[in-house]
């Protein structure tokens, strides 16, 4: 049966856009999550991506036309079953391509070895300002003051978590990305409303801090927080249930995609306020210490909100005070579209604890055992009363800043160094080696997580509704306050 592709909200002011132009011609075979064209919308010219693997059977939609959410742009033909390519073949995205050789999404590829690539610092594009950022600058920037951990050294910490704990945080990463990826999918559709910041490529930084956390420790998280909360042991369910707003979700349908969290599973509804949770964490910090409680505060926060003014008053305090806390922060490389490059001119965030007399670390944050063995020690040191520590993880997100962004200012020389990075796949080709697992039980992983997220999406889908009364309700919390 012939499938209607048609155009969801992309603007945020507008329910149109224009079509600038096709990225494939009728007759072409597509796949699931394939751009097909490009559209403009109020804020930026933008990739839009098939929902469905087939062959295009006619464009609709003629190019400069204005086209309305709800209007179908495309027909594709859906391949038969004995048509159907392998599973690795329909994920969503395109293979990365890298010389001659063809990546797919997901796959690992190792590391990149280059001669440096000579291009001006900034180019203009039709999509807005790029910054050229070549493999041997990708490189610099990934792994500047950062110890790679050696062979022997992951061994090391795959003997001290033991086998079982490294396959749960295989899978919960796995769980992470297959979750980002599906939501994608379900907005492409237009089934979910609302927006969302997904952390596709940032998967080891999560897995690897909860994972050295203790039941009774406290999470914060930010505009992308989906998952911090599944590291944290937030149900796929519940997570899906509050992105479709139901009252089934984590937050009753209150909170939506950047508000997603549960405190009885030690995770503070997330803030999107860029820098907002990190004084709320050195107060909760602070309130543990006070009351002789062995718990650790964490905050979750990106390179952007390290030019905060919150940031900046909270680490000095958390200081002086010497709270039990963790400042993590995700350094993606980019605050929003913006480089981190032309917002500090330290090599590494980090370096800001000498400001405040507080400890400071640096990890790989594609490396899920570095950025554990590191959270463990940072954690350890703040549960014993030595003070908080500033843990900065060089990562990169594997995806536009939100749904809207179609990441014109990332090169594609960036984005082939770091897709070669992948932390799931750099995990995986590890574990495999060193005989945790094999093909087949990593295969049975996968299927599995696979049910879990189509359970989760007809979980959330099929909730009940929140009623208009609703809104009065959970407005304030009954305590007594010392005097």
């Amino acid at each position: 049966m012939t499938v209607e592709i048609k155009m969801v909200q992309l603007g945020q002011t507008s329910d149109e856009v224009r079509l600038v132009k096709w990225l494939v011609k009728e007759g072409d075979a597509v796949k699931r999550g394939q751009p097909l064209c490009e559209v403009e919308t109020d804020k930026v010219v933008m990739e839009f991506e098939s929902v469905q693997s087939g062959t295009v059977a006619k464009l609709v939609s003629a190019i400069d036309s204005q086209i309305k959410t709800g209007e179908t742009i495309a027909l594709i033909e859906p391949l038969s079953k004995t048509q159907a390519p392998a599973a690795d073949e329909v994920k969503p995205g395109l293979p990365v391509e890298i010389g001659a050789d063809v990546i797919k999404k997901g796959e690992f590829a190792g590391i990149i070895e280059t001669t440096s690539i000579n291009e001006k610092e900034i180019e203009e594009t039709e999509g807005g300002t790029a910054y050229k950022t070549s493999f041997d600058e990708a490189r610099r920037l990934a792994t500047a003051k950062v110890h790679l951990l050696g062979l022997s050294e992951k061994k090391k910490i795959l003997s001290e978590i033991g086998s079982q704990k490294a396959i749960a945080m295989h899978k919960k990463m796995l769980e992470i990305r297959e979750f980002e990826e599906r939501i994608k999918l379900l907005f492409l559709e237009g089934k979910m409303p609302g927006t969302i910041h997904q952390y596709i490529g940032q998967e080891a930084c999560a897995v690897g801090v909860c994972s050295a956390l203790e039941s009774h420790d406290i999470i914060a998280s930010t505009h992308r927080p989906h998952g911090h909360a599944i590291a944290r042991g937030i149900g796929l369910n519940e997570i899906m249930a509050e992105l479709y707003g139901k009252t089934t979700g984590c937050c009753k349908g209150k909170g939506g995609s950047m508000h997603v969290g549960d405190l009885s599973k030690g995770v503070l509804p997330a803030i999107a306020i860029v820098g907002g949770n990190i004084p709320i964490i050195g107060g909760m910090a602070l309130a543990f210490k006070m009351r002789g409680e062995p718990r650790v505060a964490v905050s979750f926060f990106g390179d952007g909100a390290s030019n905060e003014g919150a940031f900046h008053e909270a680490l000095n305090m958390a200081a002086m005070y010497q709270v039990p806390a963790v400042f993590v922060c995700e350094n993606n490389l980019y605050g929003a579209s913006t480089p981190i490059k032309l917002t500090l001119r330290l090599e590494n965030i980090a370096q800001r604890v000498c400001s405040y007399g507080m400890r400071g670390d640096i990890g790989d944050g594609m490396d899920v055992l570095d950025v554990y063995s590191r959270a463990k020690k940072s954690l350890d040191i703040a549960r014993s009363g030595k003070g908080p520590t500033l843990l900065e993880l060089k990562t990169f997100r594997l995806c536009g800043h939100s749904r809207r962004d179609p990441c014109n200012y990332m090169t594609k020389e960036e984005r082939q160094y770091w897709a070669a990075r992948d932390p799931i796949g750099l995990f995986e080709q590890f574990l495999l080696t060193e005989g945790v697992f094999n093909e087949s039980s990593l295969a049975e992983v996968k299927n599995a997580v696979g049910i879990q997220i189509d359970e989760a999406v007809l979980f959330g889908q099929n909730g009940p509704d929140p009623k208009p009364e609703d809104t009065y309700e959970d407005l304030y919390v009954n305590m007594e306050v010392p005097r």
